[in-house]
């Protein structure tokens, strides 16, 4: 390239950076794969990095990438955003198509080879450098051309239905969610006596972690375990938007360490309620003759909620006995109100409403979930926990109580559930993900912020499982199952076949001689009603 043409080599270099950033965004929203969406994101982010860039060409400075210096920092910067983008690929693997996923490791391939190019410029004999130099237009073309490759699929072939086998004596199930809760923390109170529920569902019941997903979304994550299929079939991946004018970005690129996302600068995110494509398993059990009741489910479509209304209980109509436990010595009575008090509030008015509409057919489900550890858990996980390094707790002991009567509160929550409506039914109490220290980025932020140190499930901590009650073995630990794994077992367990389409497997290994040895597992191509996903 001649010397004319030098100070726009930022311009060139800035456009290829935009449009590998506008790569990695289409590879995470591969619903904006096509040529106009694609192409107006594309000449967004390649006009505004440019712009950003042109101050090197107009002040004269030529090739910021001519010099050693420049070349080492432009191979750091293309290796580091060449990882980056490796890394969204291998995060968001449940959530996106085979098409972005060749979009994300193209534009990681690109980014490669340019930090490559820009190493071997800056080792090179000063006087033939210039001429080695990078060419930003070639990566520029390269990026430009990476989205081609995402509508390479070819049409899946049609799945073929086996022979139906016979199914299995149906059963009622009691299906109980848990958020915010921790499973390192169910199995410690449980081994030191402090809730003997769960030790009891331990004991006589088949139990064990269960990995959740790579990428912690609630919409996506409650989604998938109600369907049993990953979001990129049931097309819930966010609870989150940007609306651009190239089309809405719903997936945005994770920071490694963080559970920051990284999207377009200067447009706002909306909240946005997806609509799942696919059917959750109550779903299925109702359109099949179960009598089912569904309370709490986040995420979940309109209307199974409107029960909770007539059933709801406020923290100022708790009992005397449940404030005083909940609220233990050394806790503000305003920070009790706003944590343990309304989660229980909360959980009380799912459990009387649940109570309230139980199925009383031969074959009903009973799903409720209850979310009021969560308001507890956030602030008050940290206290007493070693893994926050010593960062101070304010009122930790009070905290650290707090928490362990909240759990104890569960556990009694469960104690009557199982008491009054597990009697001849197989008893399910599961948590999609357990609640833990955050991401180490995100910790080191409290901490230079002066922030007290919270809980949450971004840093991805496996849930756990319970199964107990007809059909279920004693005494086994479950040491390899996912939270797809929940809905085909509970449709096994509910006397029903099981789709091929559904992503989990039954966990068998949970099932009782009785059960196991005399049933046969029914496989049909699917219940959705437009055809396999």
């Amino acid at each position: 390239m001649s010397e004319r043409l030098r100070p726009f080599h930022p311009l060139l270099a800035g456009a290829a950076v935009g449009a590998a950033w506008a790569d990695l965004l289409l590879g995470l929203n591969p619903h904006l794969l096509t040529p106009v969406r694609g192409l107006t994101l594309l000449a967004v982010c390649a006009v505004a990095c440019a712009a950003v860039a042109s101050p090197w060409g107009l002040l004269g400075r030529g090739d910021p990438g001519r010099g050693r210096a420049g070349a080492l920092f432009f191979g750091l910067a293309a290796t580091l955003f060449a990882l980056f983008a490796e890394a969204q690929r291998l995060i968001y693997l449940a959530f996106v198509n085979g098409d972005a996923r060749r979009v994300l490791g193209a534009t990681a391939v690109v980014a490669g080879l340019w930090a490559a190019a820009a190493f071997a410029s800056a080792f090179r004999p000063r006087t033939r450098r210039a001429a080695a130099a990078p060419v930003p237009a070639l990566f520029l073309g390269l990026f430009l051309f990476v989205p081609v490759l995402g509508g390479r699929s070819r049409p899946a072939a049609a799945l073929a239905t086996p022979p139906s086998l016979p199914a299995a004596a149906t059963r009622s199930l009691l299906v109980v969610g848990l958020e915010g809760v921790s499973w390192e923390l169910v199995t410690a109170g449980a081994s030191e006596g402090a809730l003997p529920t769960f030790a009891e569902l331990l004991k006589r019941g088949a139990a064990g972690p269960l990995e959740s997903l790579g990428a912690f979304d609630r919409s996506a994550l409650w989604t998938t375990a109600a369907t049993g299929k990953r979001p990129l079939k049931h097309g819930v991946v966010s609870s989150e938007e940007q609306r651009t004018i190239a089309g809405t970005l719903l997936l945005r690129p994770f920071v490694p360490g963080s559970a920051f996302r990284i999207g377009l600068p200067f447009v706002p995110l909306r909240h946005v309620v997806l609509e799942s494509r696919s059917l959750a398993f109550w779903e299925i059990l109702g359109r099949r003759g179960h009598e089912t009741a569904v309370l709490g489910w986040p995420a979940a479509r309109a209307g199974i909620d409107e029960r909770l209304e007539t059933f709801r209980v406020e923290p100022a109509g708790l009992d005397r006995l449940l404030v005083r436990s909940l609220s233990p010595d050394g806790l503000s009575p305003e920070l009790a109100t706003q944590t343990t008090l309304a989660g229980a509030a909360l959980d009380l008015s799912v459990v009387g409403a649940a109570l309230g509409t139980v199925p009383q057919g031969p074959s009903n489900v009973l799903v409720l979930v209850l979310s009021g550890a969560e308001k507890a858990a956030r602030p008050f996980g940290a206290a007493g926990d070693p893994h926050y390094w010593g960062i101070p707790v304010p009122d930790a002991e009070a905290r650290a109580r707090a928490l362990k009567a909240y759990y104890r509160f569960l556990d009694d929550l469960l104690r009557d559930l199982v008491e009054r409506e597990g009697r001849d039914r197989t008893i399910c109490v599961f948590a999609p993900v357990s609640f833990g220290p955050p991401p180490p980025l995100d910790a080191v932020a409290a901490f230079l912020r002066a922030e007290p140190p919270e809980t949450g499930p971004e840093a991805g901590a496996d849930g756990f499982l319970l199964l107990h009650g007809a059909g279920i073995r004693e005494g086994v630990r479950l040491t390899s199952a996912h939270m797809l794994d929940l809905v085909p077992t509970l449709l096994v367990l509910s006397g029903e076949p099981i789709a091929r389409d559904i992503d989990g497997r039954v966990l068998a290994e949970a099932f009782d001689e009785r059960f196991s040895g005399r049933t046969s597992i029914p496989i049909v191509t699917t219940f959705e009603p437009d055809g396999p996903q």
